[in-house]
């Protein structure tokens, strides 16, 4: 009776507990389909609150949305580079050539700092992370676009022969590529300062921070400078301050890729000049120990010329293509007026995405680009510095570069190219030789309220002079060597252009052409520039060409393999995976060709997509990466 009970009463509690979990599950699934629902309806007004948001944030003013940073570049287990890493950004965004100074440039952007806040801060780490290509010890051209003026300007921060200088200088057997005496007179921080001044918002310290930290804590070194740590060692031998520089202070072996780097000497002088400005620098607490620095390598810089040295801020060279596309680029002795020959030459042509449609149409397509290369750097032979000329020489230089930017000029030189076959060199009227230029360090800026920096930096050849100071910790360029030397000729029986010989306080001619394009309304569209010598200004215009008129994407133009021709030597330099079927129509039409590994060229770009978004874009060619918001 009482077990019979018992489980009566049993199964009664077992029916009880089943409700009761059934009711708990009921509400249990209820309270899920409400979180969820509610998530849901999260998402959907966060997504209308995103598409209804402003396109631009005010000028100066610090973006609401949160940044998202770029993705990683993906691993790889070779050494062949994996293709350019690009991002898509609403806002604005900064490309380098090193992943880590994309991102402080970005972050000085969100912090409400101007384009040129922005640039100044991500070329400072590159003038760490790339110091094989660029540092305080060197210069820069910087072209800065205003968006609520409509205006640009440039900023030469180009070196400078010394006061003691002369155009034979070199004719001893003295070289001009390392050692104290191929010194310019710096112009990087001078630069900056009048850039600044223009059009800066944040302090000036501030800009110096991260970079100073990266000194004092380290950093890790990329694969460009791993490569030239190794690359370079013919010279540590005769210059014990690089090395030291490069080498483990514990081991005294050299760093390699992955490695951590310190420069404590380089963070107490950037400190220095983060306190005080350009003073330091030129005529303060610093001016008497880089002296010492460069004249113990045997150079002739003077505390008298840091004094002279100027950075002047002029007006852009400026041509309209496809009667919408301005195009801005400094003024020589900058490659800008090169680069602007090029793409006015091959506007008449009116390329467009068809125009590589069909093997036919590529072929006659790259061939009239080979042809506008080679009639730019024919003319390319007589730009030089006019600042410090006679009056001659400047109105020579002025009609030579009012007939580059000229389009009826541009055009008489496309009559003279004929579709069927390339020509010998004088055709093209080569009247002297100049020097190859080197290394360099570009970025590209974009920010919120339509503002644009475009900055290519250099010390020229890689390492510079191979000269830093036991002082200062900074490398000194070798700008000297981009002078021409009277009564010489090159391999090829040309003589040294007298336009670009040495005088003092004169600027030597460059390839660097760090550009702005902008549309019909005023807006930016690309924001482009390149590292590499004398293939600089071919690959910053093979990169407008392909996205303003081909119709590729950033990432597609820097990705796509190029070609290069200086008129001298009498050859397409071609990189490998070249289009073949091009090649061998290139070649039935005369023309030689040597093949490359690699370009031999770095282009960091930003471009304003026809959707508004804004894609920045690093060559992987030198393994960066770009960041913005």
């Amino acid at each position: 009776m009482y077990n019979l009970e018992k489980g009566k009463a049993s199964d009664s509690m077992s029916s009880g507990r089943a409700l009761i979990v059934s009711t708990l599950v009921i509400i249990v699934a209820i309270a899920c389909l409400g979180i969820g629902l509610g998530i849901g309806v999260y998402n959907m007004i966060q997504d209308i609150n995103r598409e209804c948001a402003p396109t631009a944030s005010p000028a100066r003013a610090t973006p609401q949305p949160t940044r998202v940073p770029t993705q990683a570049p993906p691993t790889t287990t070779t050494d062949t580079p994996t293709l350019s890493i690009d991002g898509t950004y609403r806002y604005g965004a900064v490309a380098a050539d090193a992943a880590q100074c994309s991102t402080i440039g970005t972050d000085i952007m969100a912090s409400g700092g101007t384009a040129v806040d922005t640039a100044i801060a991500a070329m400072l780490c590159a003038c760490v992370h790339s110091l094989q290509s660029c540092g305080i010890g060197g210069g820069h051209f910087m072209t800065v676009y205003d968006r609520s003026q409509g205006k640009s300007y440039a900023v030469m921060g180009r070196e400078m022969a010394p006061g003691a200088a002369n155009a034979t200088m070199f004719l001893s057997g003295v070289s001009s590529r390392e050692g104290g005496l191929s010194v310019g007179i710096p112009g990087e921080i001078k630069g900056f300062w009048e850039a600044w001044k223009l059009a800066g918002n944040l302090p000036w310290a501030e800009l110096f921070q991260p970079t100073i930290d990266l000194c004092r804590n380290g950093f890790i070194i990329g694969s460009s400078l791993g490569f030239h740590i190794t690359a370079q060692q013919k010279y540590y031998p005769d210059h014990p301050n690089l090395k030291a520089m490069v080498s483990n202070p514990q081991t005294g072996e050299l760093l390699k890729e992955g490695e951590v780097m310190y420069l404590p000497k380089l963070a107490a002088t950037l400190e220095a000049i983060a306190r005080e400005g350009p003073d330091a620098f030129y005529n303060g607490s610093l001016t008497a120990d880089i002296v010492k620095d460069i004249q113990e390598a045997g150079g002739i810089i003077t505390e008298e010329d840091l004094r002279m040295y100027t950075a002047a801020v002029k007006e852009p060279l400026e041509i309209t293509i496809h009667d919408r596309y301005t195009v801005h680029s400094p003024p020589p002795p900058s490659g800008g007026a090169v680069y602007e020959f090029i793409l006015g030459i091959l506007d008449g042509y009116n390329f467009d995405e068809d125009s590589l449609s069909s093997r036919e149409k590529k072929v006659l397509a790259w061939h009239r680009i080979v042809e506008a290369f080679k009639f730019a750097y024919g003319k390319r032979t007589q730009i030089g510095d006019s600042d410090v000329e006679n009056a001659t020489f400047k109105m020579e230089l002025e009609e030579l570069i009012r007939n580059m930017t000229s389009a009826a000029y541009s055009e008489s030189i496309r009559q003279q190219i004929t579709d069927d076959r390339t020509h010998d060199t004088p055709f093209y009227g080569p009247t002297f030789y100049v020097n190859n230029d080197a290394g360099t360090s570009h970025l590209s800026v974009l920010t919120p309220n339509g503002d644009a920096v475009s900055i290519t930096s250099t010390v020229n050849l890689h390492f510079g002079s191979k000269e830093v100071g036991s002082r200062t910790g900074i490398l000194f360029n070798d700008e000297m060597d981009d002078f021409s030397t009277p009564n010489t000729v090159n391999y090829f029986g040309v003589p040294a252009s007298p336009a670009n010989f040495i005088k003092p306080y004169k600027r030597p001619l460059s390839s660097m052409c760090p550009s702005i394009i902008t549309d019909s309304n005023g807006d930016v569209k690309l924001v482009i520039g390149a590292a590499g010598g004398t293939k600089i200004t071919t690959s910053t215009a093979l990169t407008s060409i392909e996205t303003l008129w081909f119709g590729m994407s950033m990432k597609e133009a820097i990705d796509h393999r190029r070609l290069h021709h200086q008129l001298l030597p009498k050859e397409i330099a071609v990189e490998i995976g070249f289009d073949e079927d091009v090649l061998a129509g290139l070649r039935q039409k005369g023309h030689n060709m040597t093949m490359n590994a690699s370009a031999g060229c770095i282009v960091q770009g930003v471009l304003k997509n026809a959707e508004k978004s804004i894609s920045g874009c690093s060559d992987y060619r030198k393994k960066a990466s770009p960041d913005g918001f």
